[in-house]
């Protein structure tokens, strides 16, 4: 060959048509290598779930290779998610049989034992599931509901306390599906609880909170001192120092009349960024309406507070103008109090103790109260008050009877901050306490329907 030509090589017209045919289509080997295989079109059909496809596949699969553990598996599933439980589980035993075994596996064959009611070998592959892998929350969910339908109610509510701090939703639901530990019976011989609430010592104050920290001033300044504090009365004490805003509830009733808001719920209602009520008790998982009458916006957080006193917020949501929702008072069935508050104007709250019996009452401004309609026996009484310790005693309730009991709090043992202690002042301008507008002309204040007093 002469410098600086190339030579190039001849081809037959066969080997132009094979080398055509490998740049289109690709070698027979290649094309070999892309073939799927059953079982992983199987995998395909079941990320489409496309279940009775999956089936044809993993079967085709397991005819070429009987002892693919995988195949048996995943055919179990196909076969549970078109309601062939229990070719499920044959499929699910030949594959544990092979050596399979994970959290997922025993999760899906517990679904299956659960769904031909074999509720104890289900319970057995949830626990077995949870004990290979202790976060997964379904797992736990639909080992409460196995639970429940084995009537074992303790360990279904266990299941909704430890399913709330990592999956609240889930926890909520199974939280629902459970029946009430209080049963709602007819009560022919009732009887009556009544007394009163006192506070002993120096009565506390108000708390005070400047409204140039709320935005609506003109608005919100309609119920103030008139220098422009909101007064917050936590302690209402009339003169001869009875204890108004405390919850009296009996404890551990087991069955009787049904809750006050069986019928309609409980609402927080908002008038002149002022709550309807200070105080009130609710139970678990009741549904709250929270009414605005306002012609402003307001910001209505939900807080769970639990044994320990802290704080957990539980829902934050707008409240347009003369509008309305509904809030979910569902917290962990071991916190005892619940926060509706606006975070707009944090002098707008009320604060609630959970109950599990519709036996309980609210103190008047007189500090007396009643509670009708109580089977007969011996119960606890509890007296509670959000910022002092909660007084307990006991009472009997005899048939048609009457029984009287009596709390007196102390005020030396009030826990509670103070959020301003300057009152003095005008607060609707803090930059000067003036007559004179701040950009010129007189100041002119908004009227004040209710004038507050401390």
């Amino acid at each position: 060959m002469q410098a600086g030509k190339l030579k190039f090589r001849k081809y037959t017209f066969v080997q132009i048509l094979v080398i055509i045919f490998i740049l289109i289509i690709g070698s027979p080997y290649t094309v070999m290598a892309k073939t799927p295989d059953p079982y992983r079109l199987g995998l395909a059909h079941i990320k489409n779930r496309q279940w009775e496809k999956a089936i044809e596949e993993f079967n085709k699969a397991l005819e070429a290779n009987p002892d693919h553990a995988l195949t048996w598996a995943n055919l179990g599933v196909s076969l549970s998610q078109s309601d062939k439980h229990k070719e499920a589980l044959l499929a699910y035993e030949k594959a544990l049989e092979l050596g399979y075994s994970n959290a997922l596996f025993h999760y899906n064959r517990g679904l299956s034992f659960a769904k031909v009611n074999l509720l104890e070998e289900a319970e057995q592959e949830m626990v077995a599931a949870l004990k290979e892998n202790p976060r997964l929350p379904r797992a736990d969910f639909d080992l409460g509901i196995i639970y429940k339908l084995q009537g074992q109610w303790e360990k279904a509510f266990a299941q909704v306390k430890k399913l709330y701090p990592r999956n609240e939703k889930l926890a909520y639901s199974l939280f629902e599906q459970l029946p009430p530990s209080y049963k709602i019976v007819t009560i022919d011989q009732g009887g009556y609880l009544t007394g009163t609430v006192s506070l002993k010592g120096k009565s506390p104050r108000a708390r005070s909170f400047h409204l140039i920290h709320a935005p609506n001033i003109e608005f919100c300044s309609r119920i103030s001192d008139g220098k422009g504090h909101r007064l917050l009365f936590d302690f209402t004490v009339s003169d001869d120092n009875k204890l108004k805003d405390t919850v009296v509830a009996l404890l551990n009733v087991p069955k009787g009349k049904p809750f006050p808001y069986s019928q309609k719920m409980q609402a927080f209602q908002i008038d002149r960024c002022r709550a309807n009520q200070y105080v009130m008790g609710i139970n678990n998982g009741e549904k709250v309406l929270i009414e605005n009458f306002d012609p402003i916006k307001h910001e209505i957080v939900t807080y769970e507070i639990n044994a320990k006193r802290h704080v957990q917020q539980k829902s934050n949501k707008s409240v347009v103008a003369e509008t309305s929702q509904i809030r979910t008072a569902f917290i962990h069935p071991d916190s005892k109090e619940f926060l509706i508050k606006c975070n707009l104007h944090p002098f707008l709250q009320t604060r609630a103790v959970m109950v599990d019996n519709p036996y309980y009452a609210i103190t008047d401004e007189n500090g007396k109260f009643e509670i009708k309609d109580i089977p007969p026996g011996t119960y606890e009484v509890m007296a509670w008050h959000p910022f002092i310790p909660t007084q307990y005693g006991k009472v009997t309730i005899n048939p048609i009877g009457t029984a009287e009991i009596d709390f007196e709090f102390d005020s030396k043992n009030i826990k509670r901050k103070l959020y301003h202690d300057d009152l003095e002042g005008y607060r609707f301008q803090p930059w000067y306490d003036s007559f004179e507008n701040f950009y010129g002309g007189p100041r002119v204040d908004d009227p004040v329907e209710i004038l507050q007093k401390f």
